[in-house]
């Protein structure tokens, strides 16, 4: 716990940002190949902004407003360049990250949890490791009444409303109270009340370090934080609605604040303030006037920065008078759009923010280098939980979030049961140890390992497509390690890899001969079982070498081929002696043979054969080349295994390169 600094200046200096540029050229393709075109899309961009101070960034689509706000919050990756600086210190993105807060255009959360579940969720990884339950659990009840949620406290998210994602998603980036909160076009999607509401409790938190219910009963009203209560709580309730009628105009220094438990502590007069800054689209007149500063932005350079009241004054005095009854947003946006502004005018309004407003304002801000370096200092000596409990949390939240999905996951149980039943009456005919039913069981045997590795492998193709937003952010905001989330991952379909391969083998096993013993049972239901494991590892694989889980199921087919020919079952193994052990199917199918036939010592062999037949167990997989060994089982079952971890080490590096490869905003 310590304390932050009452002023804070944060300034960005000279950034620069390009991307590969799609655009014709009429370079040959060689000279293509030597030189890739790029598109600048920020142009030497400074500014600054202190604590108090509600920012917004104005500017027409593809101005660079969403580009800027993801580089002064350090959230970009790419071709970036320019300074970041905090009272004169510079700002990586480690540092960064841990003095603010964003909050993107989309809501990226769990869906299936409750505001309270989610809010409860995230405290554990973003306060210190020491911070007890309940002072978790105080920070989330405060935070959900202060952002006007607590009736939707128990609401799962997909049933929220636009406005209350919002203030949810605004919520989660409170429970550190950061200086600084970043804002992607809050408003969208909301109408104009609600948009309302959100911009003014940002305006709140920037007048108010600490967030309070009774900071945002204004914002809000007295509904919002009153709901019927129940007998027990009728006492409680009625002392809260006395206190804010009783409260004066100087409530905000008189009240009981909400205690910061997370990264930030704030001092005994609790005078502290936020900067935020949103790029925000088509404000209206209410919304315009609750920000102090703007900055106006057109084809990637700053136009003007400053008060959004001495913006008037700047473009009367340029004689681009504001009409009456005339949005300013509207109006300021057009000025600088306008195609007869973007010549010579438009250079001098450019020229004449350089030499004036910037100039003016620059270094004024700045505080005492040594005070913030040893803020922090501080910062970075916060202690998160420990990796085997962000495993632990995580895999909580992946058992959660499937027991909720109960219709999907019967749907699948059924279609699999369906499977197993159909091979169960396909080879209910095959009984006795006989020359006929040798090739029969075998077919079996391998029809039971390739259901099982192709159901597994592409049941899990859409993980990570569909978690990779959520990821990027979680794992880019230094929420959680990328390893963490990636063991969870693996560990939450273990169980149900062995459960669904014992309830599939135990359809078919009395009704093929196979019933000769509760051993035999569980040991080809454990191959069956590790078989599902390492073909969920392939999965996995697939999942993170494609973005998408249409084209990783489509460009599963050529390692499906490949894999299914190593088998054993259409090709003999031993003319591949070493490209088998790379094949999945090589193992399940070897381990269920062995495992079936090494015990048995005969097998009736007719008088009348016109063909040479098999006498014993041993023979037939001397015949189908699979080794007799009394360690070829447990060699076959290692050998799956070893394949799960190369799978996962692989997509494990292809997930990281996915997450790391572009920003998290």
């Amino acid at each position: 716990m310590y304390e932050i600094p009452s002023n804070l200046c944060l300034e960005w200096k000279n950034l620069n940002y390009h991307v590969p540029s799609n655009e014709q050229s009429n370079y040959t393709f060689w000279q293509e190949c030597r030189k890739v075109k790029e598109l600048r899309i920020l142009k030497d961009v400074s500014g600054h902004m202190k604590t108090g101070n509600l920012v917004a960034i104005l500017g027409c689509s593809g101005a660079g407003k969403t580009t800027l706000l993801a580089a002064i919050s350090q959230r970009l990756r790419g071709n970036l360049t320019g300074e970041v600086v905090l009272n004169g210190v510079a700002m990586g993105r480690d540092e960064m990250t841990s003095i603010s807060s964003f909050l993107p255009q989309f809501e990226i959360n769990v869906k299936t949890f409750t505001a309270y579940e989610h809010l409860y969720f995230m405290s554990h990884f973003k306060m210190h490791r020491k911070t007890t339950k309940a002072q978790k659990r105080q920070r989330v009840n405060d935070l959900l009444l202060a952002c006007g949620l607590r009736d939707a406290t128990h609401t799962r998210i997909h049933s929220l409303s636009g406005g209350e994602r919002k203030r949810l998603s605004l919520a989660e980036e409170l429970i550190t109270d950061p200086p600084f909160i970043f804002c992607d076009e809050p408003t969208t999607g909301l109408d104009s009340y609600s948009a309302y509401t959100v911009i003014k409790t940002l305006r709140h938190l920037c007048t108010r370090h600490r967030v309070t219910k009774h900071s945002l009963t204004s914002v809000y009203g007295e509904d919002s934080f009153t709901t019927p209560p129940s007998s027990s709580e009728q006492s409680t309730s009625n002392s809260i609605e006395m206190e804010v009628l009783e409260s004066d105009e100087n409530i905000f220094d008189s009240i009981k604040e909400i205690p910061t438990l997370g990264v930030f502590n704030n001092s005994p007069n609790g005078r502290h303030k936020k900067a935020i800054i949103c790029s925000i689209h088509q404000p209206s007149s209410a919304v315009f006037e609750l920000f102090t500063h703007i900055i106006l932005m057109d084809a990637g350079r700053v136009v003007y920065q400053g008060s959004t009241d001495r913006a008037f004054q700047f473009f009367t005095n340029l004689g681009y008078v504001l009409p009456q009854n005339c949005n300013p947003a509207d109006f300021y946006l057009k000025t600088i759009s306008d195609s007869h502004t973007q010549g010579k005018d438009g250079e001098l309004i450019k020229t004449k923010y350089e030499n004036e407003t910037w100039g003016r304002y620059s270094g004024s801000w700045l505080l005492a280098r040594s005070y913030s370096g040893d803020y922090l200092y501080n910062i970075k000596n916060f202690k998160k939980i420990r990796w085997i409990y962000q495993v632990y949390l995580l895999l909580i939240r992946f058992i959660t979030e499937d027991s909720r999905n109960i219709k999907r996951g019967f749907i699948s149980l059924g279609l699999f049961m369906i499977t197993s039943v159909t091979l169960a009456i396909m080879y209910s005919g095959v009984s006795g140890l006989t020359q006929t039913s040798v090739q029969d069981i075998g077919g079996s045997i391998f029809m039971l390992s390739s259901e099982m590795i192709f159901t597994f492998s592409y049941g899990v193709t859409y993980v990570f497509p569909g978690a990779l937003p959520i990821m990027r952010r979680e794992v880019g905001e230094g929420t959680y390690s990328l390893s963490a989330y990636y063991v969870a991952v693996v560990l939450s379909f273990i169980p149900m890899a062995f459960f669904k391969g014992y309830v599939f083998f135990s359809v078919i096993y009395g009704t093929v001969y196979y019933a000769r013993g509760f051993m035999l049972f569980l040991t080809m239901g454990l191959v069956l079982g590790l078989s599902a494991v390492t073909a969920t590892a392939y999965g996995l694989f697939l999942s993170s070498f494609f973005e998408t889980d249409t084209m990783a199921t489509e460009c599963a087919a050529p390692f499906d081929l490949i894999f299914l020919i190593f088998g054993g079952a259409y090709y003999n193994v031993d003319s591949i002696p070493y490209l088998k052990y790379f094949s999945l199917f090589f193992y399940s199918n070897e381990a269920l043979m062995y495992n079936f036939w090494i015990n048995v010592d005969e097998i009736i062999c007719p008088e009348n054969l016109d063909h040479p037949c098999v006498q014993n167990g041993v023979e037939v997989l001397k015949r189908g080349s699979f080794k007799t060994a009394e360690y070829t089982y447990w060699v076959d079952c290692l050998g799956l295994l070893g394949l799960a971890v190369v799978f996962n080490v692989v997509a494990y590096y292809f997930i990281r390169k996915y997450v790391k490869r572009s920003g998290y905003y």
